[in-house]
């Protein structure tokens, strides 16, 4: 049993760690070229697009990972309490890790798009 806990404590770390990042740069709103805050080629076109980065980010981490963490943390609750086999062990926390990092790629293609379209929109002519 207690290696499940540990499992279950390293487990909870990716999305407890992605929701504490989110509702930072959502909270704080870094200044534009911050080392810290949503750092990418779309989000550093301009003020406004950093802007508007950092509030999309942070706001899509922060609810989407308050919600995977406490998938996680069932997920990893149900092999102490319950007897499952060691194998099904791996297979949910590996699963759920994959979610989370799935997640993740996916929350940062969505934010640089709509970055990106804005940035678009908001372009001079020359």
């Amino acid at each position: 049993m207690g290696e499940k806990v540990i499992l279950a404590v390293c487990n909870m770390f990716l999305p407890l760690t992605i929701l504490g990042l989110g509702l930072m740069v959502w909270k704080t709103h870094p200044p534009f070229g911050d080392m810290f805050g949503y750092r990418t080629t779309q989000s550093q076109k301009s003020p406004e697009a950093w802007d508007m980065a950092q509030a999309l980010f942070g706001k899509s981490c922060t609810l989407t990972y308050a919600v995977l963490s406490f998938i996680t943390l069932i997920s990893s609750l149900v092999p102490i309490f319950f007897e499952v086999d060691e194998t099904a062990v791996d297979w949910i926390f590996t699963a759920v890790n994959i979610v989370n990092f799935v997640t993740l790629f996916v929350l940062i293609f969505i934010t640089d798009s709509k970055v990106k379209k804005y940035s678009a929109g908001n372009e001079e002519p020359k």
